[in-house]
């Protein structure tokens, strides 16, 4: 039976579709096509928990840290409390007034205001970066510090510095399982472009929010939906959302305007139909 213990995202429309909250202490994943929001949702979540008082940690592979600072910025977050890890082979440090935590020389970890773009004085080779490196990453940042909140950017790119088929599940497995037991809420970003294929790390979290884009009469048409919440009841019905100058903002109580299927894999090819608000 689970409690009625829940962690906000600090999207209020969304918490209202879960229930409160996510539950917390649990790997979830945030899944849609490219420019569906899916980085903003990570970093206001992390903004949540620094608001909240919690450790975040930012785990980046696609952008340079002074990227995605210079991306919030516009939302007009503190983002200078939340910790970011560079987890991409070709990093080797960062120019900062901080000294950086240097871990077996494979990460570099700083705080996002004091971040700058990357450079190798030694001209060694950059580290290999796997699904298991990337978890021995963690485990060392995690053993310095308790990290509430984690999100991971993207589960997409990381996949591609692995091997077969078989070891990404295994090693997907394996991370999982390390994030739960490391009772953090993490947060999985990954791509969907295909909606015919189910990603492992997908159908291993606890729970799916999959965020949606749509032209409807020319106009871009952004929505969101809970596939699962495993242990707890949601709203099944897609909603609403937009990204405004604050950040997301889901309208939980309206329903998306046009009469449209959203694309499920094959495991469960039920598409709710949607209805007019």
């Amino acid at each position: 039976m689970i409690g009625e213990r829940r962690l906000p995202t600090g999207i209020p429309g969304l918490d209202h579709m879960l229930g409160g909250g996510l539950i917390p202490g649990r790997p979830y994943v945030v899944t849609g096509v490219p420019g569906s929001g899916k980085t903003t949702f990570g970093i206001q979540f992390l903004q949540e928990g620094v608001r909240q008082g919690t450790n975040a940690l930012f785990v980046t592979i696609d952008e340079p840290p002074s990227e995605v600072m210079d991306n919030v910025r516009s939302f007009g977050w503190d983002v200078g409390k939340i910790r970011i890890l560079n987890a991409h082979p070709g990093a080797r440090g960062y120019r900062t007034k901080a000294p950086l935590v240097e871990v077996a020389a494979q990460r570099s970890v700083s705080v996002l205001r004091e971040a700058r773009e990357p450079h190798s004085p030694d001209g060694r080779a950059p580290p290999e970066l796997n699904i298991p490196s990337l978890q021995l990453m963690l485990k060392q940042e995690f053993d310095e510090r308790y990290y509430a909140r984690v999100v991971i950017d993207s589960m997409t790119t990381l996949k591609l510095f692995c091997g077969t088929e078989d070891e990404r599940l295994i090693g997907i497995q394996s991370l999982l399982r390390f994030l739960s037991e490391s009772e953090v809420t993490a947060l999985l970003v990954t791509d969907l472009p295909d909606p015919t294929t189910l990603e492992p790390e997908i159908f291993l979290a606890r729970g799916e929010v999959r965020l949606h884009k749509t032209m409807v009469r020319s106009r871009m048409e952004r929505s969101l939906t809970i596939e699962r919440l495993r242990g707890s009841s949601h709203d099944t019905v897609p909603r609403p959302f937009m990204i405004t100058d604050h950040g997301i903002v889901v309208e939980s109580n309206r329903r998306v305007r046009r009469q449209f299927r959203f694309p499920r894999p094959p495991v469960n090819s039920a598409s709710p139909v949607m209805g007019y608000s």
